[in-house]
């Protein structure tokens, strides 16, 4: 039903279609160029776009690597956050989250952009497409140091309701990270069965309820490991690093270097292995 959804408010701003047999033309939406009155804009895009969205290179990257940390470059605009109900006039602020630790507000006009199906969005456009009938929204923005114009694709995490800067983010890579069943092998042969979800809820690992993936890296002295940490914010908080090896999340105790400013892996403390 929701994929169909999508297809009926592009549809309804087409004003005509024309066929392309270039790659991905099965996977894209081509809107012939209309003008439209702000509040028909409002009408057709609102809902599609509302939501919180997240860089779809970053969430592949860290799907590839298994690590925050390698897919670090990829976190610029990391994600926004469109919530239709602020609109006012022709425009909305947008809340927008930059390298996963700034945040900052971008505008959003109700205004045709040059592309089809595109809204001018701070300095450049938004345009929404399909891709196997889940929604797209691509940030085309200028780049000041190639002089070049960036596409950017976003997807949408969790649902159609605006989330806090960050949670779709986190949700988005706990999925494609660490969320699932594994099953856990003491030194006496005693298994546990252990569920993380990407709600950062943990079931089954000692007495811990909660983890949580640290993705905001390279920003402080020793944060050159990934990370999760185990019920934060209580007095049995405890943080470790990881690595994720095939079906294998190996989780490690570290310490740090001899001037405290990079950290070290040390001994293996637990061992999980993929529940199949």
């Amino acid at each position: 039903m929701k994929n169909i959804l999508i297809l009926i408010l592009v549809s309804a701003l087409m004003a005509s279609c024309k066929s392309n047999t270039k790659r991905g033309v099965k996977d894209s939406l081509i809107i012939a160029k209309t003008a439209y009155p702000s509040p028909e804009l409002i009408k057709i895009f609102v809902p599609a776009i509302k939501g919180t969205w997240v860089k779809k290179a970053y969430i592949d990257k860290i799907a590839k690597t298994k690590s925050p940390l390698a897919a670090a470059d990829e976190a610029d605009l990391t994600t926004f956050v469109i919530n239709t109900e602020l609109i006012k006039g022709d425009s909305l602020k947008v809340l927008a989250g930059w390298g996963n630790h700034d945040g900052s507000e971008l505008i959003l006009k109700f205004k045709k952009g040059t592309r089809p199906m595109a809204l001018i969005f701070g300095a450049g456009e938004l345009s929404l497409s399909s891709i196997n009938g889940e929604p797209i929204l691509t940030y085309y923005h200028p780049d000041e140091k190639s002089k070049k114009t960036i596409a950017t694709q976003y997807i949408k995490a969790l649902s159609d309701k605006p989330t806090e800067l960050g949670e779709g983010t986190y949700y988005l890579v706990n999925k494609a990270l660490i969320a699932g069943d594994y099953v856990m092998t003491d030194s006496l042969g005693v298994v546990s069965k252990i569920n993380f979800d990407p709600y950062e809820k943990v079931k089954g690992f000692f007495d811990f309820k909660t983890y949580h993936i640290n993705i905001d890296l390279n920003s402080d002295v020793m944060d050159n490991l990934d990370e999760i940490a185990f019920d934060g914010f209580t007095k049995h908080y405890i943080s470790y690093s990881f690595k994720i090896d095939a079906d294998t999340l190996k989780i490690y105790d570290t310490r740090p270097n001899a001037d405290s400013t990079l950290l070290v892996l040390d001994k293996l403390k637990y061992r999980l292995v993929r529940a199949r």
